[in-house]
This record gives structure tokens, C-alpha cells and sequence, in this order.
């Protein structure tokens, strides 16, 4: 069974190949395809690519280039990584166990934040998440098959809250699956921003988007990454969909 990984990338130099490498692991073409999807990346990121890897350009945006990446997917099975993630050791086997069951729409892994700096990220990383559909964020690494994936069509195009949009999705459909062992993902948004801040701001903009009825982008002005910005303040080309 092929397991399409498909990547959004923004600038992403400094983390895509470890990223690449969890997910391509020793696993053969025919079980796991990568896809990654530029949103008009200015530094060395594309240059960073194995060879087996298929490339799509894409307006920026999350939702449009994992929407781009999944056009050209190949798999029967999709996961959404981002590009400051790794999947970890038996990541392919977890989802395909998951997702044999009939009651499960999809899927995503606990989480490892790394490098986990002070007591609140040591905390984090070893609670468990319980599959709360409007907790289950693109950094754990979403997963569902192809035809629930289509059936939902797609992620939606707004400029944040995507992950959010397709997980309430997966939650009509059906049980949305946390699998162990844990997907590491960067703490540099956290330590950016201070952890206790980020953490409130996250679950803030997240009730305000499901509950307050504020628009996906007003909260996206707000939620800016410093590699957002970097790309802001270069010319970013306007690439084909």
C-alpha cells in the first residue's frame, strides 16, 4: 500500500532533509511516496532535495499547497507533515493500522516537541493527546485515506485554521485516531514567542475562529512566523496552481 507524505515548505533550509529522511526511513517507492509543496521559498530549500522526491510549486499557503501536493499524489493513504517535523521509527506501520479500522476517518501521532527546553515542555511531552478533533493541529501530522480525503475536498482555502477545518471534517465521518510512538516536531514557535504565551494564544485564536465567528484571516495577521516574515520581506514569485 503507498503512503503519500506530502510536505508543505516555506524556507524550510534548515530542517527539510531531516524531515525527508524520517519519512523515507528505509521504506521503498512503492510504500512511500514524498511530495513537497513550495509555497516560493527564497533561500536553499528546494536545492536540499533527494532526488526521489516529487516537487509542486503552489501560492503559499498550507491548506493550498498540501491541496497542490495531494493533486499529484500517487497514494492510497495521505499524511500532511510539516517541514519542521519527523515522523518517527514505524511511522507507516501505525497509520495503516489505524486507518484499518472501519470507525476511524483519520488520524494523527502524539507529539514530541524537541529541543525541549525547561519543565513545561519536558510536561507536554509526556502527556498523551485524547483525539479532540479541535486539538488535532497539522503538527501532529494528519493522516486519513485518499477517498475520505477527497470525499472532504480537500483543505480549505483560507490562510490558517486549515487543520482545524479538515479535522472537524474527519470528526463527522467518523474516529479520529492519536498513534503512538510520537512525531517530533520544533519548539521554535514556543521559544519565539515564550511557551505559556503561545499556548494560550493557540487555544485564544482557536475560540475565537470556532466560536467568536472571527475570520481565518484576521487571526492569520496575527500568527506569524519569523520565516513568514523573512518571506515578506523578499520578493516572493506568484507561482502557477
Amino acid at each position: 500500500m503507498l503512503v503519500s507524505v506530502i510536505i508543505p515548505v516555506l524556507n524550510e533550509e534548515d530542517s527539510i532533509r531531516a524531515c525527508i529522511n524520517s519519512a523515507r526511513r528505509s521504506y521503498p517507492l512503492d510504500q512511500v511516496e514524498i511530495i513537497v509543496a513550495d509555497g516560493g521559498s527564497q533561500d536553499r530549500t528546494l536545492s536540499r532535495l533527494p532526488h526521489d522526491v516529487k516537487v509542486v510549486q503552489a501560492h503559499r499557503g498550507r491548506g493550498t499547497q498540501m491541496n497542490c501536493g495531494a493533486d499529484v499524489a500517487e497514494g492510497e493513504i495521505f499524511l500532511f507533515c510539516h517541514a519542521d517535523s519527523r515522523l518517527p521509527d514505524s511511522w507507516r506501520s501505525s497509520v495503516i493500522t489505524a486507518l484499518a479500522n472501519p470507525s476511524v476517518s483519520g488520524g494523527a501521532f502524539n507529539r514530541r516537541y524537541e529541543p525541549a527546553q525547561g519543565p513545561i515542555l519536558r510536561f507536554l511531552n509526556r502527556s498523551r493527546s485524547f483525539g479532540w478533533w479541535w486539538a488535532t493541529h497539522g503538527e501532529r501530522c494528519q493522516f486519513m485515506t485518499r477517498a475520505v480525503f477527497e470525499d472532504i475536498g480537500g483543505f480549505p482555502n483560507i490562510p490558517l485554521m486549515e487543520d482545524v477545518e479538515l479535522s472537524g471534517e474527519l470528526h463527522k465521518r467518523g474516529k479520529i485516531e492519536i498513534v503512538f510512538p510520537r512525531v517530533v516536531t520544533s519548539s521554535r514557535r514556543l521559544l519565539e514567542n515564550g511557551i505559556l504565551r503561545q499556548g494560550i494564544l493557540v487555544q485564544w485564536y482557536c475560540f475565537r475562529y470556532l466560536c467568536l465567528g472571527t475570520s481565518a484571516e484576521e487571526i492569520a495577521c496575527l500568527y506569524r512566523s519569523s520565516r513568514e516574515e523573512l518571506a515578506d520581506a523578499q520578493v516572493v514569485p506568484s507561482w502557477p496552481t
